[in-house]
């Protein structure tokens, strides 16, 4: 079978709109959250918090020159993260397939936002799945057939299923290479509302900083959050053919479904579990080997519980020596998007050697008692990260990553400096 590695990525998220503001604000513990109140919604909304993306950043040049408004946020959002991810691409380069993670349509129930109307195009430019390919099309990069694209839908899980689907198609011979990219970009009354009402968002009057506290004993709900991340995989001999830098590597993926509520887990953790150890497995690991857990760590009283379970269950004694972090607490839950920009935090942890914290940890639970690097970032001797993601109606995905720098090693060719795809 092929190696699977990771030779570009980029990230939009409301701590950082490339790469380097996103690790330099990941690991000094800073926030993306904020008071919507008389902005995103009216003053007596009953949410009062959430982490959307209001800062500018550069879009790609397929969307210059067209009237920003009248396109929708969604694609703004996913044509910028796309443009950082295939820079690392030499123009005319094959690639195989786009997976993207999400729901591919815009915000724009009636479609009077749609990209093709400001672009005077066709209907395939209202789609985030479609403006990759035109992207990737422009740079010489494709023609793609209708089934090298590939769209995936299961909220929360969307992207990790994404990065795993790509991971065993790449790794079984079927694609050489595919980009992979996730967005969730509606921090609207509307969308927020309908979580509000499951009883899924925190209400806390406090300062919205510390409103998303995934695993302490206060935690009350999560943080919505907004955001996008794009990442190029491909086989490792694809990549050192043609002196690719390597970010990292994808190693081990597995997914499993509790089939048994709308949106609750199971209560014995059992299927979060199982999808811990059996991705730890594709990898030709044992539990000894994961050096670091990526949390989905919502900040909801039944999740961070049952994750904390699932650990356990996973890992056995072994759990309470693997660190384990959070990325919602800065950035809130942005859904569909949350695995692939919590792949690209994975990356960046490997790459520094360091791990970022799970900010607002002040209040220790007892039902949930792991070491959950407490608020600020940690230096540790890294090779591999597990990165969980869990949905409703018990959907749970986990991808393992590994350090560039070991597969190198391992490989016996030259180590490159850490980081350097990153200033």
């Amino acid at each position: 079978m092929c190696q699977v590695v990771i030779t570009g990525a980029g990230v939009v998220s409301s701590i950082g709109t490339t790469l380097a503001e996103f690790k330099q604000r990941m690991f000094a513990s800073e926030s993306g959250a904020i008071n919507i109140r008389g902005n995103l919604v009216a003053t007596n909304f009953p949410v009062s918090v959430a982490a959307p993306i209001l800062q500018d950043f550069k879009l790609p040049d397929i969307l210059l020159g067209h009237e920003s408004a009248r396109i929708p946020h969604v694609l703004h959002l996913t044509g910028a993260a796309t443009e950082q991810a295939i820079q690392y691409l030499p123009e005319g380069l094959p690639v195989s397939a786009v997976v993207f993670g999400g729901q591919d349509a815009t915000e724009s129930s009636a479609g009077s936002n749609r990209l093709a109307d400001a672009c005077d195009e066709d209907a395939a430019w209202s789609s985030p799945l479609h403006l990759i390919r035109r992207m990737l099309e422009q740079h010489g990069h494709g023609p793609f057939d209708e089934r090298d694209l590939v769209s995936i839908n299961n909220v929360t899980v969307s992207s990790n299923q994404a990065i795993g689907l790509a991971f065993h198609r790449i790794r079984s011979g079927i694609w050489q290479r595919a980009v992979v990219s996730a967005v969730y970009g509606r921090c609207s009354a509307k969308d927020l509302m309908n979580f509000h009402l499951l009883g899924t968002l925190t209400t806390d009057d406090g300062p919205a900083a510390h409103a998303s506290r995934p695993f302490s004993k206060t935690r009350s709900g999560f943080v919505l959050g907004e955001g996008a991340a794009t990442l190029v995989l491909e086989t490792s001999a694809a990549a050192e053919s043609r002196g690719a830098e390597i970010l990292g590597a994808v190693t081990g993926y597995a997914t499993t479904s509790d089939a048994y509520r709308i949106t609750d887990g199971r209560s014995d953790a059992l299927g979060a579990a199982t999808a811990m150890r059996k991705a730890i497995r594709d990898a030709g690991l044992n539990t000894s080997q994961i050096n670091a857990i990526s949390a989905h760590g919502t900040s909801t009283r039944m999740n961070d519980r049952l994750e904390t379970k699932a650990m356990k269950q996973a890992f056995g004694n072994g759990a309470y020596r693997v660190p384990v972090m959070s990325l919602k607490s800065q950035i809130g839950h942005c859904l569909a998007a949350a695995g692939a920009l919590e792949a690209v935090a994975s990356l960046l942890m490997l790459s520094e050697q360091k791990l970022a914290p799970t900010i607002n940890y002040n209040d220790a639970d007892v039902e949930c008692d792991l070491d959950y690097v407490p608020n600020v970032a940690r230096p540790a001797a890294m090779q591999r990260i597990l990165s969980n993601n869990f949905g409703f109606g018990g959907q749970n995905t986990c991808v393992v990553f590994e350090e560039a720098a070991s597969r190198r090693d391992d490989q016996n060719s030259p180590q490159a400096p850490r980081s350097a795809y990153v200033s």
